[in-house]
């Protein structure tokens, strides 16, 4: 496949290989690049010191195919460009399978679209969500992207944006819970609130009361396993859904957790992308 990147003024003057670490893709991954001659400046062959000039055309050939096997059902797409595909994830779905053998994740269905649109990309995910949650969920379609984005995410440069169903009245309607997660020795599924655990940060707002729950934003500075489902619970609001930090309720067959928003750069044009999913049914009856 081939990756196509304009040059833009920021970046005259620059050589070819400050555009490629500027990626943060890593230098033994840029070094490859060059060894194995995939780097092309207007369809020429170029070396890592040559010059780039504002307009120029820098082209990755790259040799690539899918690698998780293609599962035929519709793919709900929020935003797409050359570089960038953010989709819709419906609850009871991973991300991607434990073995790439296997298929009924996202990244199954993605293969599924790249397949039909006649591209070889790899599945390159940006991050994951939990089983149960909903929304938006970002792939990158070049190896330069994704290493941006995911130096973005750890810079939180990235800003994720979730919305939930939470049990109670909060005294707090707005705070911040900064309490590190570690695992717990006595539940292999569960985290806990840990003082050897993780640094983890997560700002809550409460968007609108019910009786007896609330609609909450909710906003990560860190990205810990189900850091908003933890903390919430640690001040006595777990998830409604939740069995495995609150209690069972068989009105809600799932987690009540949506990935509503995603703010960032965008990795190669540089603008500011805001993609938004409202939330699924089975969250928005209760808000009504």
């Amino acid at each position: 496949m081939i990756h196509k990147y304009n040059i833009t003024k920021d970046f005259e003057f620059k050589t070819v290989m400050e555009y490629l670490e500027s990626y943060h893709l890593g230098k033994e991954k840029v070094k490859r690049f060059f060894l194995e001659k995939v780097v092309f400046l207007n369809d020429m062959p170029v070396t890592a010191k040559d010059i780039l000039k504002e307009g120029d055309l820098l082209c990755l050939q790259l040799e690539e195919e899918l690698d998780y096997l293609p599962d035929a059902k519709k793919l709900d797409i929020i935003y797409e460009d050359d570089y960038i595909l953010a989709v819709n994830k419906p609850c009871h779905i991973l991300v991607h399978p434990d073995d790439k053998m296997k298929r009924g994740t996202m990244a199954n269905i993605v293969a599924f679209y790249y397949q039909n649109k006649g591209w070889t990309y790899p599945v390159r995910y940006a991050h994951r969500l939990d089983i149960d949650t909903t929304g938006v969920l970002l792939f990158a379609k070049d190896p330069l992207s994704l290493a941006k984005l995911d130096k973005m995410i750890f810079t939180h440069e990235l800003q994720r944006c979730y919305l939930c169903l939470a049990k109670g009245i909060f005294k707090n309607k707005k705070a911040t819970i900064d309490s590190p997660i570690g695992e717990d020795r006595h539940h292999q599924q569960r985290k806990r609130i840990s003082k050897t655990g993780k640094k983890a940060i997560t700002h809550y707002e409460v968007v609108k009361e019910y009786k007896g729950y609330s609609l909450v934003k909710v906003y990560l500075e860190t990205g810990r396993t189900h850091q908003i489902r933890v903390h919430l619970a640690s001040i006595g609001h777990p998830l409604l859904g939740d069995v495995l930090y609150g209690l069972q309720d068989e009105r809600f067959p799932r987690v009540m957790l949506h990935s509503y928003e995603a703010v960032f750069q965008h990795p190669v044009t540089r603008e500011r992308i805001i993609v938004r999913k409202e939330l699924p049914f089975d969250m928005k009856k209760w808000i009504k």
